[in-house]
């Protein structure tokens, strides 16, 4: 393998360009992922781009309110980087669930997701000499989870994937197109199933005029 610009070659992986995993710096990153989270790696978006876990509070009462708008990850998960992972308020993330996020993978607001779901925003060259085993170039393209989805277990989402708000993926799907908001879809490859229309009201809406 040819001398490679460490910084330049993570900078392609983010861009879901080609570059190179194996890498000293690229191992060690993954090496150190599996120790910190979440509360160190994983990364809230929104408002704020980080944002720290509230200090304990006086009771279970108390801590149930400061922790209300937390996301609840029940482990254990794999995840290659974590700093590549934007989880939102709310969410819920059952265990055995895997986030390869060489590019970013962001997960909406209050979207739930089952056990045993995959989230592969990476990827490898279909020519075999120029994937070349652990020796060549793999690239990817970013996941991104709308609010308020729900995506039952063993769901294998893959890179470049879109789902929508308000989306339900049933369990054992695997989603290789954009999915519409409020839309059901199932199935391997996922297919379309049926609209979601809300009958209550959106919560985030405003009331007052």
């Amino acid at each position: 393998m040819e001398h490679i610009n460490e910084a330049e070659n993570e900078a392609r992986m983010v861009r879901g360009e080609l570059y190179h995993a194996f890498v000293p710096n690229l191992i060690a990153k993954r090496n150190r992922c599996p120790g910190k989270l979440p509360e160190e790696n994983l990364l809230s978006y929104g408002e704020n781009d980080k944002s720290p876990i509230p200090a304990a509070g006086a009771s279970e009462e108390e801590d149930a309110i400061l922790l209300q708008d937390e996301a609840y990850i029940d482990g254990p998960i794999k995840v290659d980087y974590g700093t590549n992972l934007r989880i939102g308020k709310a969410v819920y993330v059952n265990f055995n669930c895997t986030f390869l996020d060489t590019c970013i993978i962001t997960i909406g607001a209050r979207t739930l997701i089952g056990p045993n779901c995959s989230f592969y925003s990476a990827t490898h060259p279909l020519d075999p000499f120029l994937r070349n085993g652990i020796q060549g170039p793999e690239l990817g393209a970013p996941i991104m989870i709308g609010e308020d989805c729900w995506l039952g277990g063993g769901v294998i989402v893959c890179p470049g994937v879109t789902i929508g708000r308000g989306c339900t993926v049933g369990a054992g799907s695997v989603v290789t197109k954009d999915v519409p908001e409020f839309t059901c879809v199932a199935g391997n490859p996922a297919r379309f199933i049926r609209k979601i229309e809300p009958k209550e009201p959106d919560p985030n809406l405003s009331t007052t005029k």
